[in-house]
């Protein structure tokens, strides 16, 4: 354990504070930022640290919009998913198509700041001291690679998201061909033109996905890694390698309630029967949520929250100390419940190398 006292210069030494922990980290800013988040969120809707379950809940709305063609396969390696909704067929993404893909950045965003097992890689966790990361106790993750039967429940929520409009307007075949080495059609073994064309639907650009993150018992520093990971991923669904950026994230509106608030991705889709455009649909949902929740963040509010995301994003060293922060309250919450034991934390630290 390492005791805090002035770590980081003369400005800490006026707080004389002395505070114990895995991880020496800069509290200063962790309490700046804090605060300021507090000034968007009320403290009571977050945990101080990764602690059990209360009530309270921080639900993030959000419209996807495709930028580019996507494919979101089903059992069919060439159809969308869809569903019956009514009258009507709209596309649905699995939660796990998204979730995973935010949650690899999320891994990314750990390993640049060494705050997650060098050996561990994403799907890919061979013992129980790899989950002792930021990513994995807010994600949710489980040991994969031994028998070892460790599993740790998620505390951001990913719903499915469906579309607004029908699977016909919004998707497109289109034929593709597997061309030999010469770049032609020509089977030269058999001296004829090969059978090798294929279609694949895709979900065209411009088309809009309502979706809800769903935070319990989140601390600040776990809803900013959320946030980070959800607005920078820009590509989903099969084939990515020659797709382009496909998908942007924009976040409309945050609910905070006691209990989670009925209004999902499902139900928009279900009740909307507007004209199809992004501030039509944005304003449907917010006044979705204020009918369901208790407060609902917008406008000039969210404006803040999303320059605080931004202000943090842009100074590296301070975001370092938040996800030191993060990397802390994961060690103590391993050892809470046992996972670890207190004097595996010292060489998981060395092994970290922060």
């Amino acid at each position: 354990m390492f005791a805090y006292n002035d770590l980081y210069g003369d400005n800490m030494a006026k707080k004389k504070e002395t505070v114990e922990f895995n991880i020496p980290y800069n509290k200063e800013i962790v309490d700046e930022f804090r605060n300021k988040m507090y000034s968007i969120i009320p403290e009571e809707y977050f945990q101080d640290k990764f602690d059990k379950r209360t009530p309270n809940v921080i639900k993030v709305a959000s419209i996807r919009e495709t930028t580019g063609y996507f494919i979101n396969r089903s059992t069919e390696s060439d159809e969308v998913i869809s569903t019956s909704i009514g009258n009507k067929e709209p596309v649905v993404i699995p939660s796990r198509k998204l979730k995973s893909k935010e949650k690899l950045t999320g891994l990314i965003l750990c390993r640049k700041y060494k705050v997650v097992h060098p050996e561990l890689e994403y799907n890919f966790i061979k013992e129980s001291k790899q989950l002792a990361n930021p990513n994995s106790i807010i994600f949710g993750d489980s040991v994969t690679q031994s028998n070892d039967s460790t599993g740790l429940p998620a505390r951001a929520i990913y719903e499915w998201a469906y579309s607004i409009r029908d699977k016909d307007e919004i998707t497109e075949e289109l034929t593709h061909n597997a061309l030999s080495e010469e770049g032609t059609m020509w089977d030269k073994d058999k001296g004829s033109q090969r059978q090798s064309l294929y279609e694949i639907q895709y979900i065209k650009p411009g088309t809009y996905f309502p979706q809800f993150l769903t935070f319990y018992d989140i601390t600040p520093e776990g809803l900013l890694h959320v946030i980070i990971s959800h607005l920078k991923t820009m590509r989903y669904g099969a084939q990515q390698n020659v797709m382009d950026a496909n998908m942007k994230n924009n976040i409309i509106a945050i609910a905070l309630d006691t209990f989670e608030p009925a209004v999902s991705s499902y139900l928009i889709s279900k009740d909307y029967t507007g004209e199809i455009n992004f501030e039509n649909i944005k304003n449907f949902v917010i006044n979705k949520l204020k009918e369901n929740s208790s407060i609902v963040i917008e406008n000039e509010k969210l404006k803040e929250f999303n320059s605080l995301i931004n202000e943090y994003l842009n100074d590296d060293e301070k975001l370092r100390q938040l996800y030191l922060k993060m990397l802390d309250d994961s060690l103590n919450y391993m050892t809470m419940c046992k996972i670890l034991k207190e004097k595996e934390v010292e060489k998981l630290v060395n092994e970290l190398g922060v």
